[in-house]
């Protein structure tokens, strides 16, 4: 399967490595697809309301699902994928965003249905994911989220005055524990966590 999203938001799927095309949901406008991680078969398609459309098998079927929140346009990562789990997903959305959007804000959710129901793991925040990956064998139900200490006011507007701390919660994010004060940011490669911390330079 062969997806390709266009300037018109259109997104087009070729079952035959691009000899025939056929559009998906002609009435939909897309702002991303995301291929499963860790799942072959499985891919979603990202409208821009509260609403994503996925396949299990390879695109012969699609299916449409709501979401808690429409997707961010902060330029972050709408979904993300659990290695070992197909079914939990983690959603990265917006609130708060309309008219002058003085609360404007990045939540975050999971879902251990596929997408059935959802639950808050943080508001004001940059990035949530599993902390568990292929290589990396750690606990499979703890998140890590960079999340703002100070959470009000628009998020856009946020620089080094309100830090980005880092936060590991194991049982799904129900008990947290703050690793560190002020990140930049966070990657998993293969077996190892790599954070980048800000540091105060006397």
């Amino acid at each position: 399967m062969i997806l390709v999203r266009l300037a018109d938001n259109s997104i087009w799927q070729s079952p035959n490595e691009g000899y025939t095309w056929n559009r998906l949901k002609p009435d939909e406008t897309f702002v991303a697809f995301y291929h499963h991680t860790f799942s072959d078969d499985r891919a979603y398609l990202i409208t821009n309301k509260n609403k994503f459309y996925y396949t299990t098998d390879t695109g012969k079927t699609w299916f449409s699902m709501d979401t808690p929140t429409v997707p961010n346009t902060f330029g972050l990562p709408v979904l993300h994928f659990h290695p070992t789990v197909s079914e939990y997903l983690i959603w990265t959305g917006q609130a708060g965003c309309e008219g002058f959007g003085e609360s404007c804000h990045v939540e975050s959710h999971y879902s251990l249905k596929h997408g059935r129901d959802w639950t808050l793991i943080d508001k004001y925040v940059r990035n949530c994911a599993w902390a568990r990956d292929s290589e990396l064998l750690v606990d499979p139900n703890q998140i890590l989220c960079e999340s703002y200490k100070n959470k009000e006011g628009n998020q856009r507007f946020f620089g080094l005055e309100n830090p980005l701390e880092l936060i590991a919660g194991t049982q799904f994010y129900g008990t947290k524990t703050k690793l560190f004060d002020h990140v930049v940011g966070f990657a998993k490669f293969s077996e190892y966590l790599i954070v980048a911390e800000v540091t105060q330079i006397l």
